[in-house]
């Protein structure tokens, strides 16, 4: 017997967890990559990519200047 509420939260979770993956290859600047991942994210659960999004904006609303610390 499958638990629908964890079966969803499952998938938005690896969604989100594709999404995030997605962001680290686009900073390598492997954009085929990411693309792929972004792709598979949408078909598990399009509202996590949205999640992602909005806590990149909050992150960088609460540090402007985020980007320009990065690590080389």
């Amino acid at each position: 017997m499958a638990r629908q509420g964890t079966d969803e939260g499952d998938r938005h979770e690896k969604a989100r967890d594709l999404a995030e993956d997605a962001l680290g290859e686009l900073a390598k600047g492997h954009e085929d990559k990411a693309d792929k991942l972004i792709e598979q994210a949408k078909k598990l659960d399009e509202s996590a990519l949205e999640d992602v999004v909005q806590d990149l904006d909050e992150d960088a609303g609460s540090d402007p200047k985020a980007a320009e610390k990065l690590p080389d």
